[in-house]
């Protein structure tokens, strides 16, 4: 395998290229959709509406934060997340993922 020469591409394609990878997964779309109309989740919530094992529904959180999209925080013992506000353009731009 060949070693990634992310430097050879600028920000902006480098961001392009993350936000692909966020629609790249159905699992991640369900989840941002809830987000957008709900504002937070948390663990509970997504094992009820994503029909997968809870190692991988935290597996593509993580990604989700990783990239920016969304950051957790706890409200008294419960953690969730929610869309982080700052990506709200980035959001705007896969809309097209997220129609009905």
């Amino acid at each position: 395998m060949g070693a990634k020469k992310l430097e050879v591409f600028n920000a902006i394609e480098r961001r392009y290229a993350e936000l692909g990878f966020v629609v790249s997964a159905p699992a991640r779309i369900v989840i941002l959709k809830y987000l957008l109309e709900h504002k937070r989740i948390n663990g509970l919530i997504l094992s009820s509406i994503i029909p997968l094992h809870v190692k991988t529904i935290i597996q593509h959180i993580k990604v989700l934060e990783r990239i920016g999209i969304i950051k957790g925080y706890y409200v008294g013992k419960h953690y969730y997340w929610k869309i982080n506000e700052q990506c709200i353009d980035d959001l705007e731009k896969l809309s097209w993922a997220f129609e009905k």
